[in-house]
């Protein structure tokens, strides 16, 4: 099938979300810690962990006492390549899945998914050392795109389906495969996020499916964020250590 036609479509997915700013406010948020970082004294190529862990980091022993820190370790980063890698790949994706979605469920997808991956990375890396990142949560965002590219296509423009597939599938495979090879890349977070984003998406009606969205939109969105926050406290009761 060859799907809407394209010009089309991208007037239409332009007029249901005219405005773009929460990608735009993620990203001032995440520089904006990192400049505080910075007047902290903090370095700005490779700070080093108990610098990250008094920021918010996230650190088993700690996070389980804290459990704000799920949050504030997205908005922290391993230095400027760190920070504009993730930056960049927010900024690509982000735009595009904030008008399939809209502002609003873009938001929840993302914060859910950041907090996924926060949580599952709790089992592997950050039970060993301190983590941070926003990379979890735009795995998430990756993941929403996936879900409408799957599940969805028949909706999309043919040519953009082909395109995105591609384009997003090679991002995962790759950075799942540096995160094995690398021993400094948290690849539970990653994948933690990415399920989850997905997961919400799945649920959540898109707003190129016009019908459905004004239909049941508000309904699915709460399911999605029902769902995702019961993922979160079965993963919370089964950390380590007891966490309770």
């Amino acid at each position: 099938m060859a799907g809407p036609d394209p010009e089309e479509f991208v007037w239409r997915l332009a007029r249901a979300t005219p405005r773009l700013w929460v990608t735009q406010l993620i990203i001032g948020l995440n520089v904006a810690v990192w400049l505080l970082n910075l007047l902290g004294g903090v370095s700005p190529m490779s700070p080093d962990a108990r610098s990250l862990l008094a920021w918010g980091g996230n650190f088993l022993p700690f996070t389980l006492e804290q459990p704000w820190r799920l949050f504030t370790c997205t908005l922290l980063h391993g230095g400027i390549v760190h920070l504009a890698f993730n930056m960049w790949a927010l900024w690509d994706t982000g735009r595009v899945a904030e008008r399939f979605y809209g502002n609003t469920q873009f938001l929840l997808i993302y914060l859910g998914a950041g907090l996924i991956g926060s949580l599952a990375s709790l089992f592997f890396a950050a039970s060993r050392s301190v983590s941070v990142g926003a990379s979890g949560a735009i795995f998430g965002v990756v993941g929403a795109l996936l879900s409408a590219l799957f599940t969805k296509h028949h909706k999309l423009p043919a040519g953009l389906v082909k395109s995105m597939r591609s384009s997003m599938l090679i991002f995962v495979g790759y950075s799942l495969v540096m995160g094995v090879v690398s021993g400094h890349i948290d690849n539970a977070a990653h994948i933690g996020g990415l399920l989850g984003g997905f997961g919400m998406a799945v649920v959540m009606a898109e707003r190129f499916d016009w019908e459905e969205f004004h239909r049941a939109g508000l309904v699915r969105a709460m399911l999605a964020v029902a769902g995702a926050c019961a993922v979160m406290i079965i993963l919370w009761k089964l950390l380590p250590t007891g966490a309770a």
